[in-house]
């Protein structure tokens, strides 16, 4: 059964929350700035300024639920020690959570957008990251055989200075009209964790690297300007410009167009948007502007002003039907403690729509019968839940995870590249199936059986292989037992 959700303050931090070499790159040749003798050589000035977009990203194995980190400024500096800023937190408080409180967990193989910026261009070779609090949640069983989400939490994080580390490999050299920088945050080296509960010690220093990441006229996926799968709401819709406001659970306000092949799912078109609906994105990111165009907009649940999404940790009987744990990952339209709709615990019925992710169109070739209902619905699959002002789930969702596992054996089914992948002890579906209690259990909740068509992005670095260490992205089913995942996302993998 699952037995609490615990919160526990850093004994280090200064306060205690809950929850909650040259001056750019020359373009051109040096130039006399006189005529005969008197003349001397001088370097041009930096040519002009390129919008860059700013990307979050995540690089993390499975040991942990959530990881939050609120960014409170992010800047670069050029060879000659010149600072520009690329993003400063407003410090609004939106959504029941405060503005900029990323989750980093559900950006592990994929990227989401922070902000937007004109900056000169020009070669950079240091950056740093001001941080704000910081949090982190890991599931465990305890001696009764209960789940415990437990989650540990800095006032002020990097152990009370609010410096973080930041890595950039190379100089970025910033040119062009636009491009994209991903800041990503190296998770199993941001914080430590000796046991579990109460009894455990830890810390919380952010480590992040920031690197270029191409934007291409037709990208495919996040490495060249191809973003999914970003859960949002409409703040405002201006029906002439066909171009649509949302704020995604960070807080993080995105001005986002369509055009004629944009794809709409749940919904007739654009002219159906309306502000306060709930829609899940993808966009492209154009090489013009660095502006976001929208390629899928999917709208789940038009009727409901309420997203949790999250891991399913465990069941509980109610009087009128079902009822499901959760840990939270993202909250949309979350009015705090007042709105039962933003806590952990959910009702299903009879009534209930269960739907698949409609970031996935190959359902129907998978070599087994990908559903998703009341009675397949397992502790460990990730969901978004659509809710009003209860408790009771209109619509739930089954979203996307990212596994982090070896190779087994490769074998093929059907079209598909068929991946047999063993999760580490830890991993939190093993971890939530191992509780005591009726639950939905899996045969052997420590493997997955993954599979692959052609559309699939394999961003791993090298061939697949028995042995490889991957990080796989895509719906899990419960099949009879066996858990299968559809893979749309395939890179390299994280140390255990």
């Amino acid at each position: 059964m699952f037995s609490s959700i615990q919160f526990f303050p850093s004994s280090s931090s200064p306060s205690r929350e809950r929850f909650s070499a040259l001056l750019g790159l020359l373009l051109g040749t040096w130039v006399a700035a006189g005529c005969g003798s008197a003349g001397t050589m001088m370097p041009p000035s930096p040519s002009g300024t390129t919008d860059v977009i700013v990307l979050l990203a995540s690089t993390t194995n499975d040991k942990l639920v959530s990881f939050r980190v609120e960014i409170t400024n992010v800047t670069l500096t050029d060879q000659k020690g010149k600072q520009v800023t690329l993003y400063n937190n407003p410090n609004t408080v939106g959504n029941g959570i405060p503005s900029e409180y990323v989750e980093f967990e559900h950006l592990n193989g994929s990227s989401a957008p922070l902000v937007t910026v004109s900056i000169p261009q020009g070669t950079y070779t240091s950056g740093a990251v001001k941080v704000g609090r910081c949090e982190f949640w890991a599931v465990s069983v305890n001696s009764s055989g209960g789940l415990v989400n437990s989650g540990y939490s800095e006032g002020l994080c990097g152990q009370g200075t609010g410096d973080t580390t930041i890595s950039i490999p190379s100089p970025i050299t910033i040119s062009g009209t636009a491009m994209a920088l991903s800041l990503n945050l190296q998770v199993p080296q941001s914080y430590t964790l000796n046991g579990t509960g109460a009894s455990a010690s830890y810390s919380i220093s952010p480590v992040f690297t920031l690197s270029p990441a191409v934007i291409s006229s037709q990208p495919t996926n996040d490495q060249n300007g191809q973003l999914t799968g970003i859960n949002a709401q409409i703040t405002s819709v201006n029906a002439a410009a066909s171009t649509l406001v949302a704020q995604t659970s960070d807080g993080i306000s995105l001005t986002v167009n369509s055009d004629s092949n944009t794809a709409y799912q749940g919904i007739t078109g654009f002219s159906a948007l309306t502000a306060g609906m709930l829609v899940n994105l993808d966009a492209a990111i154009q090489r013009i502007d660095a502006s976001l165009l929208a390629t899928r907009v999917e709208v789940d649940d038009p009727a409901q002003p309420t997203l949790v999404n999250g891991l399913n940790l465990a069941p509980f009987n109610v009087v009128n039907g079902d009822g499901f744990e959760m840990s939270v990952i993202e909250l949309e339209n979350c009015a705090g403690s007042g709105d039962p709709a933003c806590s952990s615990s959910f009702e299903f019925s009879s009534n209930t729509v269960f739907k698949i992710s409609g970031e996935f169109s190959n359902l129907q070739n998978l070599p087994f019968a990908a559903t998703f209902n009341s009675t397949n619905f397992f502790p460990g699959q990730n969901v978004s839940v659509f809710a009003h002002s209860n408790v009771s789930a209109a619509t739930i969702t089954l979203s996307p995870q990212t596994i982090n596992g070896t190779v087994t054996a490769v074998s093929s089914s059907n079209g598909f590249s068929a991946y047999t992948v063993a999760l580490a002890p830890y991993d939190p579906i093993p971890t939530i199936q191992s509780q005591v209690g009726p639950i939905t259990r899996s045969t052997s909740p420590s493997i997955v059986i993954v599979y692959a068509d052609a559309n699939a992005h394999l961003l791993n670095s090298v061939p697949i292989t028995v042995g490889s260490l991957l990080r796989l992205h895509g719906v899990i089913f419960d099949d009879n037992g066996t858990l299968r995942m559809d893979c749309n996302l395939v890179r390299d993998g994280v140390p255990e």
